[in-house]
């Protein structure tokens, strides 16, 4: 989270408007005003100004009022990515449960707002979360009406809750976790955040650590249930068919083999085109893709590649093929792709798990039935993992010696390579009933 917007979530504690009335809320006001300006030059030199400014500020498309206007209406909002696509997975559910309502879907990031566009049929809308100062938050609630209001994750935003809460929506948090850093920071605001969990109507937890931990803060136990997570009803792409497909589009012969590094940050990368490095020693059939969780750092991947000694080309450039007799290291630098591309690897690495990201969702690969690995830092995702690992499936490599050594046992191991990919494909389904578990709740709750 990076946006304006989703820094404010930093300063979230003071609920104001139910926990210390208007005082407090006008105070809240002024903190994310003034975070808010010290934020600006950060949106100018990156240029994420230019996505949703309108939107963020309560002028919303006509396309959305004119929705609003003639319907009734479920809002759901999701961060980013990860979020949205687990609210696309709850989407199909809802349209046919409230077949007399219409989905309206916000977002915080760029690339969030741009999945959520895939996700919405032509009746729907998608806009950017608006600032979560109380007018502007109260005037986008008023025009948006919504009946029903779901948070993917765990979206605690003050004066949006308070003004959804006001106008009589029901509101729903969704697939809810609370990471141990999570918890930390919430407990010390726990007296705003109770204020803040009495205004939902139904919260659906991950884990039962989540439900215990949520209840703590002051969510009302009554209204708290456990339904696991929705990532893990992520349906299944045509595997033969993509892994074909996109195998050919890199011109991957049958016997080589595609390490994918899926939604690297800055830290990882050196650490896995050095480990690379010395593993195409070994084994001349290795091949790597590097996926950037964000892809505007492309040029800088491109650099750290070519100082390594290695050819980096962007699958953008991509024509039929590579040319023959060039073996470059690929870098992904579209968005939305990283899953489908998935299914042309054959070994994958979690990022955001060597530096403390929290790590990213290795979900996907995992029901593409891929053997992964992953790093010690995976907070954000800790019931998944432990799920992989005491099914043997998925590898946890604390550092860059470790993840060689993981590699190479890998390579030297196809039959075990192929096992800890139909354990993870397992796992999955061992896990999966979530968005069924999720909708029967909402359903018998509004």
């Amino acid at each position: 989270m990076i946006d304006l917007s989703s820094c404010a979530i930093r300063m979230r504690y003071p609920d104001s408007a139910a926990g210390c009335g208007k005082n407090m809320r006008i105070l809240y006001n002024l903190a994310f005003i003034i975070f808010g300006i010290f934020y600006l030059p950060y949106l100018v030199v990156t240029k994420r100004y230019k996505y949703g400014m309108k939107d963020r500020f309560g002028i919303l498309p006509e396309k959305i009022k004119d929705i609003a206007s003639k319907n009734r209406i479920i809002w759901i909002h999701a961060v980013s990515v990860g979020e949205m696509k687990a609210a696309g997975i709850l989407a199909p559910l809802l349209r046919k449960a409230f077949p007399s309502h219409k989905l309206l879907f916000s977002t915080v990031t760029h690339t969030g707002n741009k999945v959520a566009r895939t996700i919405a049929t032509g009746e729907e809308g998608v806009f950017y979360l608006p600032l979560d100062v109380s007018f502007i938050a109260d005037k986008v609630v008023k025009q948006v009406k919504p009946e029903i209001f779901i948070a993917l994750e765990t979206e605690l935003w003050p004066n949006l809750i308070d003004s959804l809460y006001r106008s009589g929506a029901k509101l729903a948090l969704v697939n809810g976790r609370i990471s141990n850093r999570s918890y930390s920071k919430y407990k010390k605001g726990k007296f705003f955040i109770s204020a803040l969990l009495k205004k939902f109507s139904l919260i659906l937890m991950q884990s039962d650590q989540d439900a215990v931990r949520i209840i703590t803060l002051g969510a009302q136990k009554e209204k708290v249930f456990v339904t696991g997570n929705l990532k893990f009803d992520i349906p299944i792409l045509n595997f033969d068919t993509k892994r074909t497909e996109l195998r050919k589009k890199l011109n991957l012969k049958d016997e080589e083999v595609l390490l994918i590094a899926g939604s690297t940050h800055r830290g990882e990368e050196e650490d896995i085109a050095h480990c690379f490095s010395r593993l195409k020693k070994e084994y001349k059939n290795l091949r790597l893709l590097i996926a950037p969780r964000h892809i505007e750092r492309t040029e800088e991947i491109e650099k750290l590649l070519t100082k390594a000694g290695l050819k980096p080309v962007k699958i953008s450039s991509l024509g039929a093929g590579r040319a023959e007799g060039i073996e470059p290291v690929f870098i992904l630098d579209t968005i939305g792709e990283l899953r489908s591309m998935y299914s042309a690897s054959d070994i994958v690495f979690v990022g955001g798990s060597f530096v403390k990201k929290g790590g990213q969702n290795p979900i996907e690969p995992a029901s593409l039935s891929k053997p992964i690995i992953f790093g010690k830092y995976t907070f954000n995702f800790q019931d998944v993992t432990k799920i992989f690992l005491e099914n043997e499936a998925g590898i946890e490599a604390e550092n860059k010696k470790e993840f060689y050594s993981a590699v190479r046992f890998l390579m030297d191991n196809p039959r075990d390579r192929k096992k800890l990919g139909m354990n993870a494909k397992d796992a999955i389904n061992k896990n999966s009933g979530s968005s069924q578990r999720t909708i029967d709740l909402i359903l018998s709750n509004f």
